[in-house]
C-alpha cells in the first residue's frame, strides 16, 4: 500500500517545518508528498525543499503560475498523487505521531471505505488546545449509524474536516466534475457517503492550529467584526452576509449528480427535503423582515430547522440570518 500527502501551501513559512517534520517523523513511513504552492511569496519553498531534500523522501513541488484558490489546488494536488491512499494536508498543523498508522488501520479493516476522518485538538497559534473539532461541529457518531443517515446530516452541515482526512484513490473514479462549487473536503466526503465508504476515527490526530491567516476558521466567535459582516450589504467575498447561495448550488449539482449515477432513490428524497429548506430562504435578501421571519416561524413549527441543519441552536441562527439579510439586495 503506497501513502501519499497532498499537501498546498500558501505564504506558509511560520509553520510549515513543524508540519513537514510531523509527517516525516510518523510511526509508519508516508511514501511521497506532493505540494502544490499557490503562488507564495515568502520563502514557503525555500524551507519545503531543504526539509525534504535532507528526509530523502520521494516528493513534488509543483509552482502554480495563477493562484487557484484553496479548493482547486487541492484538487490538483490530490490529482498528482500516485499513492493507495492519500492524505489531505494543511500547511499548518502538526500530525499526531501515530496518525498514518491509525488510518491505515481503518482502511485494512473496512475493505469498503473510500474516506476516513478524525477527530482533532483545535489549537491557538501557539498549539494551546481549545477545543474539540467534533464538539465544534456538533459531530455525534450516530451520524454515521447507516448510509441514509450519513447522507442526511452531512447534507445539514458539513464534519467532513479536509486536514483530518485521507481518501483511498479509488474514490477519484467516482466524484465526477470537479469544479462543481463544494470545498474539497466537503464533497469527497458526500461521495464516500453515496457510495456507504464513510469512515471516522474520534481520536484527536492532529492539532489543527487555528491564527489569523487561516482560509477556513472553525470557532471563531461572533465578535464585532463578523457581526457587521454578516448586517453588510456587501456579498463579495462576504460568507457572512450569504445563506442560501451558498447551499443552494452545491445542492443543485448533488441532485444531478444523483440522476446521472443513478444512485439510489431514497438519496433523492433527502435530498429533496433539503432542496426545499433552502429554497425557502433563497429570496432572503430581497424580502422584508416580516416576510422573513414568518418563514422561520413556520419553519420552526414544522420543526424544519432542527432536521435540516446539526448545528448548535439552529432556529435562533435561522432568524437571526432572516433579519440581518432582509431587504440586502434593494
Amino acid at each position: 500500500m503506497k501513502i501519499s500527502v497532498a499537501m498546498c501551501t500558501y505564504n506558509g513559512e511560520k509553520y510549515i517545518v513543524e508540519q513537514l517534520n510531523s509527517i516525516l517523523h510518523q510511526t509508519k513511513k508516508v511514501d511521497e508528498i506532493i505540494i502544490c504552492d499557490d503562488g507564495s511569496k515568502d520563502n514557503t519553498l525555500e524551507i519545503c525543499n531543504k526539509t525534504l531534500k535532507a528526509s530523502n523522501i520521494e516528493y513534488k513541488l509543483k509552482i502554480n503560475k495563477k493562484n487557484l484558490g484553496f479548493a482547486k489546488n487541492f484538487y490538483q494536488a490530490i490529482t498528482l498523487c500516485s499513492g493507495d491512499i492519500i492524505f489531505f494536508c494543511d500547511q499548518d498543523d502538526i500530525w499526531k505521531e501515530n496518525k498514518v498508522e491509525l488510518m491505515c488501520q481503518v482502511f485494512n479493516d473496512n475493505p469498503n471505505a473510500l474516506l476516513v476522518f478524525s477527530n482533532a485538538h483545535i489549537t491557538n497559534e501557539n498549539l494551546e488546545i481549545k477545543g474539540n473539532l467534533f464538539e465544534n461541529l456538533s459531530y455525534q457518531n450516530s451520524y454515521l449509524n447507516n448510509k441514509y443517515e450519513t447522507v442526511n446530516y452531512l447534507l445539514n452541515d458539513n464534519f467532513v474536516t479536509g486536514a483530518t482526512t485521507a481518501i483511498k484513490k479509488e474514490i477519484l473514479n467516482y466524484i465526477g466534475d470537479l469544479d462543481n462549487g463544494w470545498a474539497h473536503d466537503y464533497w469527497f466526503g458526500i461521495v464516500a457517503a453515496l457510495y456507504g465508504g464513510l469512515k471516522n476515527i474520534n481520536e484527536p490526530l492532529i492539532y489543527y492550529r487555528q491564527h489569523d491567516k487561516n482560509t477556513i476558521g472553525i470557532g471563531k466567535k461572533y465578535g464585532f467584526d463578523k457581526i457587521k459582516k454578516l448586517f453588510s450589504k456587501s456579498k463579495e467575498n462576504n460568507i457572512e452576509n450569504q445563506y442560501a447561495e451558498l447551499r443552494l448550488p452545491q445542492l443543485i449539482y448533488l441532485d444531478k449528480f444523483i440522476k446521472e449515477q443513478k444512485l439510489d432513490a431514497c438519496y433523492q428524497k433527502i435530498l429533496d427535503k433539503k432542496l426545499d429548506f433552502w429554497k425557502k430562504r433563497e429570496h432572503f435578501g430581497q424580502q422584508g423582515i416580516i416576510t422573513n421571519v414568518i418563514i422561520v416561524i413556520k419553519g420552526a413549527i414544522k420543526k424544519e430547522q432542527v432536521s435540516n441543519r446539526n448545528v448548535d441552536k439552529p432556529i435562533l441562527k435561522d432568524f437571526i440570518k432572516a433579519v440581518a439579510l432582509a431587504k440586502r439586495d434593494k
